[in-house]
């Protein structure tokens, strides 16, 4: 069940981030309100769905912030709330693959962090199959939210949204989001998000569970947030299943990472500009030339998403390739499978460069 929303009107790891029984938050910066850059009827969505990470108490909103029946509260600052505290009662370790996956993408929300003019083509892109009119009325969420650039694009089609990262990305995040008063950011993993069951009637996470140990957890993880008759919408790598272009470049960035995600972050970033030109020079560039004349061969060249874009967005997305530790690809026969178990209606499928995924679960 979805927990009952409350009126509205308009539209470092570790329980000791959950402070303890007595201890109370004095957000710095004024009201909780203000310290997260977010409107009252957004925090009360929040607070409404929202569990302690320690306890998994109910949470209620007071004058001192968020505290759960048991009287834990919660860490609030840089814009963001931290719930990354012990899931089920127990201080939840990360492993060593986690840790190495959200220091790698901390250190590129951190430094990549700004927002950009072509995020809203990539919006465009990523949500084309996506109708946001369904979205109204919804609270949802944005599970990987990295600097929030989707999480700005999602806000506006519903009542309020929560971006959720367990990485340091959650500074950028909630310094980009500081002016979307209907959006608030969550520090936590997905696997261990600190909220109600189907608690989220639309759920984006893009990018992000190719990236886990085991993705089919994470996506486990977010259908338990998923209300009954909720949207899910998707974004994950795919492999081609017969040898082509795509297939021989891919294998051969697979290879060079084996080298890639063993270097500090500080020198791959340099190295990944020169890397990033030579693919412009050799592919994309062909590519535009083939699309103006008309040659097929060319035209059909992969990394079509940047024959319009700057050369600092394939720059950015060289670094993301090559310094995740971990990454899974998938064919649709790999993937039905997660939706048909699970009793989800796929309302579509389209792999362009990934796979791109929208769902519904079946209810209200």
């Amino acid at each position: 069940m979805s927990p009952d929303p409350p009126a509205r009107s308009g539209a470092a790891s570790g329980a000791e981030l959950v402070r303890q029984p007595g201890e109370v938050v004095d957000p710095a910066s004024g009201s909780l309100a203000s310290t997260l850059g977010a409107d009252e009827p957004t925090l009360a969505e929040l607070a409404a769905r929202l569990r302690c990470p320690v306890c998994q108490a109910s949470v209620v909103k007071d004058p001192s912030g968020l505290r759960c029946a048991r009287d834990h509260t919660f860490d609030v600052t840089d814009g963001y709330l931290d719930a990354s505290g012990g899931h089920a009662g127990r201080t939840t370790a990360l492993s060593a693959d986690t840790a190495r996956t959200f220091a790698s993408f901390g250190y590129e929300w951190t430094t990549f962090s700004e927002s950009r003019e072509e995020d809203e083509d990539y919006a465009d892109h990523y949500l084309r199959d996506l109708d946001t009119t369904r979205l109204s009325g919804s609270v949802g969420l944005d599970a990987g939210c990295g600097r929030g650039r989707y999480t700005r694009f999602l806000a506006p089609h519903l009542e309020a949204i929560v971006g959720l990262d367990g990485s340091d990305a959650v500074v950028s995040a909630a310094r980009n989001l500081n002016q979307t008063t209907n959006a608030v950011v969550v520090r936590a993993d997905l696997r261990h998000a600190p909220f109600a069951d189907g608690s989220f009637g639309f759920i984006a996470s893009f990018g992000v569970l190719h990236h886990l140990e085991d993705p089919r957890s994470g996506f486990d993880a977010l259908l338990r947030l998923l209300a009954p008759g909720g949207l899910l919408s998707l974004y994950l790598y795919s492999r081609p299943e017969q040898a082509c272009a795509r297939g021989f470049g891919l294998a051969a960035a697979a290879a060079l990472r084996r080298l890639t995600v063993r270097l500090p972050h500080r020198i791959l970033r340099p190295l990944c500009t020169p890397i990033a030109a030579l693919l412009v020079l050799g592919i994309v560039v062909p590519g535009r030339v083939g699309d103006a004349l008309g040659v097929g061969a060319l035209s059909a060249l992969p990394m079509g998403t940047y024959r319009d874009k700057p050369f600092r967005s394939l720059e950015l997305d060289t670094f993301d390739r090559l310094s995740a530790p971990i990454e899974h690809r998938f064919t649709w026969s790999e993937l039905e499978p997660w939706f048909t178990e699970t009793g989800l209606v796929v309302d579509s499928a389209r792999d362009d460069s990934g796979w791109f995924i929208v769902a519904h679960r079946p209810g209200a």
